[in-house]
């Protein structure tokens, strides 16, 4: 997976640039996670029980956006758009839009996610 971090300078905020299908996953680590330490230890801990297998699944529900996170995958979408995340949709029923809801293996989010704490940490 694809992305970059920036700083805009003028409004002192973070960006993500990411690729188009993970547009969500960008959207949510902007504007629910931001530069939330204590939310992204206790979302780092999760990860862990997850990979340890000791978890199942783990969801964390914001105004907008929710994240799901299960032993493999990491989903996050628009309340909207919320769905059981193990749910497969028809494909003349699918009705996913990269604004409303990305996913990626779990070991992906977790680079991603140490990626923003690292890049706004040095800031």
């Amino acid at each position: 997976m694809d992305f970059e971090f920036r700083k805009d300078t003028l409004t002192d905020t973070y960006r993500v640039i990411i690729s188009m299908e993970q547009t969500a996953l960008g959207s949510w680590i902007q504007g629910t996670l931001g530069t939330d330490k204590a939310t992204i230890a206790l979302i780092q801990a999760e990860i862990d029980l997850l990979k340890a297998r000791k978890k199942q699944e783990y969801r964390l529900v914001g105004d907008e956006m929710t994240l799901t996170l299960t032993q493999e995958d990491a989903c996050a979408c628009t309340n909207s758009e919320l769905m059981d995340f193990g749910e497969v949709l028809e494909d003349d029923m699918n009705f996913y839009d990269a604004e409303t809801m990305a996913v990626c293996g779990l070991e992906d989010f977790e680079i991603i996610l140490q990626a923003w704490l690292g890049f706004f940490s040095q800031r």
